[in-house]
């Protein structure tokens, strides 16, 4: 690899780690090129990428795109899945990948939000939900008080109706 070309390489590397809102990094030893095919076009389909890189890069990378901690994580058959959408998407979709049968990679750690994970802080976080659900529970819960106080207004409103309805009967029963 040509001098310029690990300049070009770190820089993007670089911009995808400081760009992400959660990277995991994986040994992928074992992997053929049909599976990483396979697993890229998996993670492509909800926005995250994949990338392979040597290690030096990646650590050159990481320092400019100021995290620190990390060079622990660059050992051997390095890759990272990055997001810059959702900060669970690639810790969901790499924890899928290692449960499959004959799952040969493994996660090292990760780092969201700056900050170095172990693998099983990744593996907590890949358990959350989506950001869509967490924000339909948080919305949920939001508007429960407000659904709740309408029912009794609704509930107070009905029984009046429903008073001057057998008011109107009783009357009419009467006249007739």
């Amino acid at each position: 690899m040509a001098f310029q070309d690990k300049v070009e390489t770190t820089e993007r590397l670089a911009t995808a780690l400081a760009e992400s809102k959660s990277t995991v990094i994986v040994d992928y030893r074992g992997l053929n090129v049909a599976d990483i095919t396979g697993l890229r076009r998996r993670l492509r389909e909800q926005s995250v990428e994949f990338h392979v890189a040597k290690n030096t890069l990646l650590r050159r990378a990481a320092t400019s795109a100021n995290i620190e901690g990390a060079d622990g994580l660059f050992l051997g058959p390095t890759a990272i899945a990055t997001s810059t959408t959702d900060e669970v998407a690639p810790a969901r979709l790499l924890s899928e990948a290692v449960r499959q049968p004959r799952a040969v990679i493994s996660i090292r750690g990760g780092i969201v939000a700056s900050k170095v994970m172990t693998a099983d802080q990744i593996r907590a976080i890949a358990e959350l939900p989506g950001r869509e659900v967490l924000l339909a529970r948080a919305l949920g819960a939001a508007q429960a008080p407000a659904a709740t106080a309408l029912g009794v207004v609704q509930a107070a409103a009905r029984q009046v109706l429903n008073a001057v309805t057998a008011l109107q009967a009783q009357r009419d029963t009467a006249a007739a």
